[in-house]
């Protein structure tokens, strides 16, 4: 810790020691050229020595300087290729983005410290939803498909208005653009530390295009195998309750495929017809274990220490896959008319997100007090050093449990080696898995005409957008012939119950083997893998004979769609827009308005009857803003911005419709009456492009928002969701809520600058590096009529990026550092089972890529991802109460590309 603490004050001081450094080297390379004689030399520079991260940030600044709106930019270079692997990959670097990642791959966005779902995503222009309730995952874009990324942070008229911190922009590659025929090809090979995990990446794209046709296709796979460990600890007032631990091996595929044919017939008018198809798979298989302390027959336990007798564990054993996949296909048009320009747009977008979780739970009967001389020696005894710091691992020294022979318990002599070694007597099915799907059609058309008025050059613009949203969801559940639903419990597919009825085996002790895990955590005892695989195999055979017998007239509960989870969600969305955009000699005014008519319909059932639900809403908003921006000097540009948006809740977030966990006293399930949240701000930034592919900046920006909405776990308190003779007053109801108004506001300080002003072999160095200071916080409701300040969730106070780059000699090496502190994940209110919000732990991330042209088509690269061996870490309240701390170990890889 105290090494990295160095690193991150090691980060900052090379930030604003280069940032004073700048002007001195400005001076003495007396540079006076301007950004487009800069991308022009970059691109002359590029064919010959290889810069492609110089090239990059010339062709970045020049869009960035001359649009009209805050944005940050990172474009392909001059021959097409974009610096990263991925769209999540190329965002993380830019200034205030900070990452969340899942198995230490870059996956989602939080903009400016702001939720993730205040993050738009658009493709060539044309809002996409992503396939996980709106959110998009950025690392399903491979760059073959990428030309440039836009992050606008503030929004002009003629742009939906549903992102409150960024709409980001991804333009794809153009076959018109590179006229001829070109050809890409890139394959790659690595491994993973933790399991000697195998990981692999291939890409090829081939374009042509001549004056009036172009053709592009493309395609990538990316996969690696993943062993994951991960720690749940849970505390009580007394100490630590519970404790979870879970082994994964994952196999992680990225698949995407693109097409787009371009017709130009005369310079007045351009087609295009684009077809994207992405494709995510995580290939899971799981083995966990749960011990519940607080439920031991006798000892004590305390945060430091604990000696038990007789603690009821569980097992749980899942081979399973989530997928998700966004099918995105647009046609479109310019032309220009007498003077008019006009674009216009259809889109068809569907996109899934499915998931199938077959497993198995293994526990002990007779856990609570009726316990047996045969039962007890299924119950493990043992002494746990808690381990209660940040991102500590529990330590437990098994033993077992025998009979004090006066009718108790007490710890036995014997040392239980593995995990595995205490069998509970109890198997079950389970399965956790739901269906998502999305169908989205828009329609866009824009006009626009430059004209003059008040003295300058002016160009009007105005536009209609329709889209019309429906998704459908539904979950799994254990359902019998007659239409009753069964518990997800040992009452409802009981495998040594079934196994016996049915005439088929169930023999779990045979799946389970002698090889150790390779883990990164001291559990204190062994554990070895237990073939889930294997074990879902005879499951699915017992389940697949259970169907037959019904088809025969049993009444057997088998898993299917649970009727009482069907639910759909309908959302028309019509707007419009005017603006006009004034240029005088350094002054630049952009105005607008923008006006969305959403209507929503939501169908679902209340989970007692079935009894239909069909809700509705209607509402109109409008949002204006202004854009302005002046020419301090040539190289010295000042922006100021009025802004106003709104961020709408996700469609499962509107549903009706609720599900239920027995096993976890848990209920999610949607809000029909949860409000698109509201903000407007200001922004201004002042910007020196001091030298090429340069920039100094400061920006800073503040929101305020009404009717915030938030992930909240609260207790149900009532009755509403009994059925059964369960009594569920006392589950823990996830949902999304709104609070009460809020504020978010911060600063950015952004330097990029190649250090060509330095002698020799050292001028190949360069920098790329940005400070973000944030704060933000609303009034969240306690659940008791009350309201609590609450941090905004994604809000990190401080977020650092740093890249060290060196280009020189056909080399193209960059380190980069992120770093970001701690950040609220959900909120808990006061009076909840779990009474204290939840927080990840501060992050950070080292990894290293290196290119060498070998030639002037060919390639060789080396990437290291995750050099700290970074943890990630959730606590609970306060840092020494650990929630989730997870480890993935570092990952390596080397590759070719070519460029034909």
């Amino acid at each position: 810790m105290i090494f990295r603490r160095k690193l991150e004050l090691l980060a900052q001081a090379a930030f604003f020691w280069s940032a004073l450094a700048a002007p001195f080297a400005t001076t003495a390379n007396a540079q006076t050229s301007t950004i487009a004689d800069a991308t022009a030399a970059a691109e002359d520079e590029i064919v010959v020595t290889a810069t492609p991260i110089r090239d990059s940030l010339a062709r970045s600044l020049e869009i960035q300087r001359e649009a009209d709106n805050i944005v940050n930019v990172i474009a392909a270079d001059t021959i097409g290729r974009f610096p990263d692997a991925t769209a999540a990959g190329a965002l993380s670097r830019l200034p205030s983005v900070g990452v969340q990642r899942d198995q230490g791959q870059e996956r989602y966005i939080q903009v400016r410290g702001a939720p993730t779902r205040w993050s738009a995503v658009s493709l060539d222009g044309i809002n996409v939803l992503g396939a996980e309730d709106r959110i998009f995952r950025f690392d399903s874009v491979p760059a073959v498909q990428i030309s440039q990324l836009e992050l606008n942070k503030t929004l002009t008229p003629e742009m939906p208005a549903e992102a409150l911190a960024g709409r980001v922009n991804i333009v794809t590659y153009s076959p018109m653009a590179n006229t001829g025929l070109h050809a890409y090809v890139d394959g790659g090979y690595g491994m993973g530390d933790l399991g000697d995990a195998p990981t692999k990446q291939y890409a090829a794209r081939l374009s042509w295009a001549n004056d009036m046709f172009g053709l592009s296709v493309s395609g990538s796979h990316f996969a690696f195998e993943q062993h994951t460990d991960n720690s749940e600890p849970r505390f009580d007032a007394v100490g630590m309750s519970q404790l979870r631990i879970t082994k994964y091996v994952i196999e992680r595929q990225t698949e995407s495929y693109s097409a787009k044919l371009e017709f130009e017939p005369s310079p007045d008018h351009r087609f295009s017809l684009s077809h994207l198809k992405t494709e995510f798979n995580d290939f899971e298989e799981r083995n966990q274990y749960r011990w519940q302390f607080s439920r031991a027959l006798s000892g004590t336990r305390n945060f430091q220490t604990a000696d038990l007798v007789g603690v009821p564990q569980e097992a749980a054993y899942e081979d399973g896959i989530y997928s998700n996949g966004v099918y995105y296909t647009v046609l479109h048009g310019e032309h220009e008319l007498g003077g008019w320009k006009a674009d216009w747009n259809v889109a068809y977008t569907t996109t899934e997100f499915n998931t199938y979780t077959p497993g198995v739970i293994r526990t002990t009967s007779n856990v609570l007090n009726a316990t047996t001389a045969a039962t007890a020696p299924l119950l493990p005894s043992m002494h746990i050093n808690v381990n209660a710091v940040a991102g500590g691992i529990p330590n437990i020294t098994l033993y077992s449990t025998v009979s004090n022979g006066a009718g108790g318990f007490v710890r036995g002599p014997a040392i239980l080696a593995s995990v595995n070694d205490v069998l509970g007597n109890v198997y079950y099915a389970t399965e956790f898995s739901s269906t998502l799907e999305t169908e989205a059609w828009t329609y866009k058309g824009d006009v626009q005409r430059d004209w003059n008025n008040l003295g300058a050059d002016a160009t009007f613009s105005a536009g209609f957008q329709m889209d019309s949203r429906s998704q459908d969801g539904s979950l799994t559940a254990l359902v019998r012939p007659d239409g009753t639903v069964a518990s997800n419990n040992a009452s409802g597919f009981n495998l040594v119950t079934q196994s016996t009825a049915l005439g088929l085996p169930w023999t779990p002790g045979a799946f389970v083997s002698n090889a150790a895990w390779d883990t990164n955590f001291d559990f204190g005892y062994l554990g070895t893998y237990v073939r889930s695989e294997a074990m879902i195999d005879q499951l699915g055979a017992l389940m697949a004979a259970a169907r037959t017998a019904n088809a025969a007239g049993a009444n057997i509960a088998v898993f299917g769609t649970d009727p009482r989870s069907i639910n759909t969600v309908e959302e028309t969305v019509k707007s419009a827009y005017a603006q006009n955009r004034w240029k005088w000699d350094r002054h630049t005014l952009l105005a607008g308005v923008r006006v969305e008519q959403t209507e929503i319909d939501t169908k679902g059932f209340l989970a007692q009857g079935l009894v239909p639900l069909n809700l509705s809403s209607d509402e109109v908003a409008y949002f204006p803003s202004l854009h302005y921006s002046f020419d301090l000097s040539d190289e010295v540009k000042l922006r100021g911005a009025l802004i106003s948006g709104q961020a709408r809740p996700s469609l499962s977030d509107m549903q009706a419709t609720v599900s239920v966990n027995d096993s976890n006293q848990t209920i999610t399930g949607g809000n029909p009456f949860v409000v698109p949240e509201k903000a407007y701000g200001l922004d201004v930034s002042a910007e020196w492009y001091f030298a090429p592919a340069s920039i100094l900046a400061i920006s800073a920006y503040h929101r305020e928002v009404k009717d915030t909405l938030f992930d909240s776990g609260q207790i149900v308190g009532d009755a509403r969701y009994d059925s059964g003779g369960i009594n569920r007053a006392n589950y823990t109801l996830s949902s999304t809520v709104n609070g009460g108004d809020g504020t978010l506001t911060g600063v950015e300080l952004t330097y990029y600058h190649p250090w060509n002003f330095l002698p020799g072999w050292l001028s190949g160095f360069g920098f790329q590096g940005s400070i973000a200071l944030n704060t933000g916080e609303f009034d969240a409701p306690n659940g008791d009529g009350t309201f609590s300040s609450v941090e905004f969730p994604g809000t990190s106070d401080r977020i650092y990026n740093a890249t060290l780059f060196y280009e020189k000699y056909g080399l193209s090496a960059r380190l980069v550092y992120q770093y970001r502190t701690d950040w609220l994940d959900e909120v808990f209110p006061s009076g909840s089972a779990a009474n204290a919000n939840l927080y990840w732990d501060a992050t950070e991330r080292l990894d290293f890529s290196a290119r060498y042209q070998a030639t002037d088509a060919v390639s060789l690269y080396f990437d290291a991802v995750n050099i700290f061996n970074e943890y990630g870490v959730r606590y609970q309240a306060q840092e020494d109460r650990p929630y989730e701390v997870e480890s993935f170990g570092r990952r390596f890889m080397i590759g070719v590309r070519a460029n034909f």
